[in-house]
């Protein structure tokens, strides 16, 4: 792959869970939400259309099924803000989905490899999102305020997959053993 596909997402993935951190603590416009989803799903068909024939093999194979689903919950998402401002359950099914799919993913990645040591970023950072979809479903918990609760959960998937996809970006460019 080229090295904007290579190393893009290890940017766009810590800035999408702030993006979401912020939209969560209301400091970011529901007109604003629908633009970057928008712009999140040109940029998720682009990727997946041009990786279509370089990812391949059990570790890409599942990462281009993660984007295929991701784009598709993505797409549902966007239309629901248009559709139904102010209810949009798609629009946090697509959030949902994006802590879920890649910590699937990142087990796989996991069990897929043997031998480096880093291959147990993989396996944290599953954890960390599955961790993270906990507190952020349990947002309303009795002793703290939802946001934060919900704020500190997406956090903890943002930690998580961040360190899942540098290690991918440092493996593809040959910065790892």
């Amino acid at each position: 792959m080229g090295l904007l596909k290579d190393v893009g997402p290890a940017g766009l993935v810590p800035a999408a869970w702030i993006f979401a951190a912020a939209a969560v603590l209301g400091l970011v416009t529901a007109r604003t939400v629908l633009i970057a989803m928008v712009v999140m799903d040109v940029l998720l068909v682009t990727f997946f259309v041009t990786t279509l024939s370089e990812m391949t093999g059990p570790v890409l194979s599942a990462w281009q099924r993660v984007l295929a689903v991701g784009a598709v919950v993505n797409v549902l998402g966007t239309v629901d803000l248009v559709a139904t401002p102010g209810s949009d359950p798609l629009a946090a099914l697509a959030l949902y989905a994006w802590i879920a799919l890649p910590a699937a993913a990142y087990v796989r990645t996991w069990t897929a490899m043997s031998g480096p040591a880093y291959r147990h970023v993989y396996l944290v950072g599953a954890a960390l999102s599955l961790v993270g979809l906990g507190l952020f479903a349990a947002g309303g918990a009795a002793l703290l305020d939802e946001a934060v609760v919900a704020v500190a959960g997406l956090a903890v998937v943002g930690l998580g997959q961040t360190a899942g996809i540098v290690t991918a970006a440092l493996q593809n460019g040959g910065r790892l053993g």
